[in-house]
């Protein structure tokens, strides 16, 4: 321990002063630090969720622990994410629409300021602006989920900011990747019956990824434009979302991303979400999985809440034959060919 202190204080100007110290002693452990800062006081452990360590500091997220569910609009997501998200140690994240902000950044790339030094978000400054985006989706989870720690995974529900999946992965190259896919027409026949006048969502608080179809020639409501052409625009919203997510996950690590059909995972949800979590590395106890697709199953969504013009609709693949005319049909398959084929083998 110190045997002897000493400071000294000289004024050097009107109202500054420099001061040294100088300790003097002997131990057989570590020298200790010269001076004596002030203690912080201690401050009692906020309540840890289930399943935290206490090494794991609270509000911290990992991003090799970010598993984000990508695709299109009505393709099971909240189904999924809820399932995920279930078990202990998970934490869902449902449409923080951070792809939809990195969206903006087309509406002026599209007009040339791509390539210019003056737009903030141009391509000279690409790796600056990354990292900001980077930290803003940080800094916002961990005030949105305080209680998270870098052992939990954060389960991102975000099909509305698919359109941004490129820069979204290269925000988080470490993170995890779900491309979930559906059929192109039982998508667009799940958003008609979701635009429709009296349906749970309605036509002017519409969802993000179809915000161009409900401005697109100054028309603002379903019954200004023909069914058909609003299919069209369905069609081409999905492609867009698609393609996008598809460029992202063909660019990804082969151990952190997996594609799902909606199809496969109706058929069979337990199998399907344990091949996600064995795929990606994701762990979770079996019979919490189990609870967890049990909880949140078509048959025991209260009758009340499902159907047309209900969020939970049919779960019924193939239902496009029944809600979508011939016509109708035929525009999607057209415009969504490559997609179908590629994820379908052949449009059915």
């Amino acid at each position: 321990m110190p045997a002897y202190r000493h400071q000294t204080v000289v004024e050097i100007a009107r109202g500054v002063k420099a001061f040294f110290g100088l300790a003097v002693g002997i131990t057989r452990g570590k020298v200790p630090e010269v001076g004596s800062p002030k203690e912080e006081p201690r401050r009692p452990a906020p309540n840890r969720p289930e399943g935290v360590a206490s090494r794991h500091k609270l509000g911290d997220i990992n991003p090799e622990n970010i598993v984000w569910i990508l695709g299109s609009p009505r393709t099971g997501s909240t189904w999924l994410g809820e399932i995920l998200g279930e078990p202990e140690g998970k934490v869902l994240w449902k449409e923080p629409f951070f792809g939809v902000v990195l969206g903006l950044r087309n509406h002026l790339a599209n007009r040339g300021y791509i390539n210019s030094g003056q737009f903030l978000l141009g391509e000279p400054h690409r790796d600056v602006w990354i990292r900001s985006m980077r930290n803003l989706f940080l800094d916002v989870g961990r005030a949105r989920f305080p209680n998270i720690s870098s052992r939990h995974y954060l389960i991102v529900k975000e099909p509305n900011g698919s359109l941004s999946a490129p820069l979204i992965m290269e925000a988080f190259p470490e993170s995890k990747l779900v491309f979930l896919v559906r059929d192109s027409r039982d998508v667009v026949a799940s958003l008609l019956d979701a635009a429709k006048k009296g349906s749970w969502y309605g036509y002017d608080s519409y969802e993000a990824s179809v915000a161009d179809a409900l401005r697109s020639g100054g028309l603002t409501s379903f019954e200004r434009r023909s069914e058909d052409e609003f299919v069209e625009q369905l069609a081409k919203n999905y492609v867009t979302n698609m393609s996008a997510v598809r460029q992202a996950y063909e660019e990804h690590p082969d151990n952190a991303k997996i594609l799902v059909r909606y199809e496969d995972l109706r058929e069979n949800p337990l199998d399907s979400a344990r091949r996600i979590c064995e795929t990606l590395g994701i762990e979770t106890k079996e019979e919490q999985l189990a609870r967890a697709v049990e909880k949140r199953s078509w048959e025991n969504i209260p009758k009340d809440e499902r159907g047309e013009g209900k969020f939970h609709r049919k779960a019924a693949p193939g239902g496009w034959k029944e809600d979508l005319t011939p016509r109708q049909a035929e525009i999607v398959e057209k415009i969504t060919a490559p997609l179908l084929e590629r994820f379908y083998s052949r449009p059915r």
